[in-house]
């Protein structure tokens, strides 16, 4: 949500005059930063889970959880490739699949854009600057870049944003500090002129941390309606 305002109490006669000078001495927005999945792009993490039991991939029990999650974090800081990642999941298969299977069933956890955001962003275009920063990976890419174009003609996330920062190719990932000092250098953004959105708390604890301007998406939030509360079409 917003930053909390200061409310300012001015006994003027009577009633009270409440001045709000929560915004007084902060800087302007300039720069926008979004997540990409969970804000800008559905999520269905149980379709995927299904789909790779299907295939014959289960991590059961809390070991099995653990070693997938290693696995996950390899491949998203690029400590891992896609081909790896594939051939150790085959392991944990009860039967063969193709790599296309695997793919197909690796990319359904997108459940489309939000086009109302989409449509908004672009309307920002010309007035800030707009960054994209996601924990991602190899494999995840080419199916969102596909579903950008099919839903809305954009060729791809660099014809949307200004700046895109995906993890597995910064070999660091969210919340890990040394990322968002990474974007800072590399696009010379003032963070206390950056508003960054994500659905996760500890990714915006993270940036706030080295002040950048922060809102957490909840469920059901709009982020155009968001954005509306910070910056002007």
């Amino acid at each position: 949500m917003p930053c909390a305002r200061k409310m300012v109490s001015l006994q003027l006669g009577y009633p009270k005059l409440i001045i709000n000078t929560g915004y007084m001495n902060r800087k302007i927005i300039r720069n926008v930063m979004f997540d990409l999945g969970g804000v800008l792009i559905g999520l269905d993490v149980s379709r995927t889970v299904k789909e790779l039991e299907a295939l014959g991939i289960r991590m059961d029990g809390e070991a099995g959880q653990v070693e997938f999650m290693s696995l996950l974090m390899d491949l998203e800081t690029g400590r891992m490739e896609a081909r790896d990642f594939l051939d150790t999941l085959s392991g944990f298969s009860t039967k063969p699949f193709t790599a296309g299977q695997f793919e197909q069933a690796w990319g359904s956890i997108f459940t489309g854009f939000d086009m109302d955001a989409i449509q908004f962003i672009r309307k920002l275009k010309d007035r800030y600057r707009l960054l994209l920063l996601s924990n991602t990976n190899a494999l995840h890419v080419p199916v969102f870049e596909r579903l950008l174009k099919e839903q809305s003609g954009i060729p791809g996330m660099h014809q949307l944003f200004d700046k895109v920062y995906y993890s597995h190719l910064l070999r660091m990932r969210k919340p890990d500090r040394e990322i968002y000092e990474h974007v800072i250098r590399d696009s010379g953004i003032d963070p206390a002129e950056t508003l960054f959105i994500d659905d996760l708390k500890e990714n915006t604890d993270a940036a706030r941390e080295l002040g950048f301007r922060v809102h957490q998406l909840k469920e059901g939030e709009k982020v155009e309606e968001v954005l509306t509360t910070y910056v002007m079409a």
